[in-house]
């Protein structure tokens, strides 16, 4: 909870710095599928678990046409995924025998950071996209495991604390009248650093997500 204020207070104290500069806000909500891989010959990926990630975004435009702007943000991530270890672990305190499947729960803080081009409107409309890099922070780890030696225990000690992803996108938003309009895309994750710890493989685990971005632009 102390980094989630701590964050806040920082992304409020960035977006008063750009007071003078035009800032398009949204609040957005996107549920998501997420899948977990590995590069160690030994781990299994499993199958695409749901997760869901909520927050406030601000567009800081370069020009007066509104096409051109960076993107950043502060949101709650809850992703995941499940992996198979072919061989006996150790893991967050317990041995665990050979194809034992685990199941992450993650929660992460993320402050994105992209740039994002829109086209001028066409019957109320303006198609979007965008390019950049997210950078989380993990607030909350738990899992299960498929023997039930654990069932949603904290595996902090097996996460590391920083994730980056990079992040595509395409969408749209429409004008509902005023300053107020809807806005829907597709947002792909592509995780870019490992995310656990490597207390029991030697590896490189990253987690990949595709969001249904849905927000309020106010």
């Amino acid at each position: 909870m102390k980094r989630i204020t701590l964050i806040s207070v920082l992304f409020i104290l960035v977006l008063t710095g750009w007071s003078q500069t035009r800032i398009q806000l949204s609040f957005t909500g996107s549920p998501s599928l997420n899948w977990m891989k590995s590069n160690n010959m030994a781990v299994d990926k499993e199958k695409v678990v749901a997760g869901y990630d909520f927050g406030l975004n601000g567009d800081i435009f370069f020009n007066e046409n509104e096409r051109y702007s960076v993107l950043t943000g502060l949101q709650i991530l809850n992703t995941g995924g499940s992996v198979t270890y072919r061989e006996a672990f150790e893991f967050s305190g317990k041995t665990l025998p050979a194809s034992t499947k685990i199941r992450y729960r993650l929660r992460y803080v993320e402050i994105p950071l992209a740039i994002k081009l829109k086209t001028d409107q066409f019957h109320r409309t303006r198609y979007w996209g965008q390019f950049g890099l997210s950078s989380m922070i993990n607030i909350g780890a738990n899992g299960d495991s498929s023997n039930g030696t654990l069932r949603k225990a904290n595996i902090n000690d097996e996460i590391n604390l920083f994730n980056l992803a990079m992040i595509v996108g395409a969408g749209f938003d429409f004008d509902l009248g005023g300053s107020n309009s809807i806005t829907a895309g597709l947002i792909f994750h592509n995780g870019l650093t490992d995310i656990t710890t490597d207390n029991a493989f030697n590896d490189k685990t990253i987690v990949n997500s595709i969001k249904l971005r849905l927000g309020l632009i106010f």
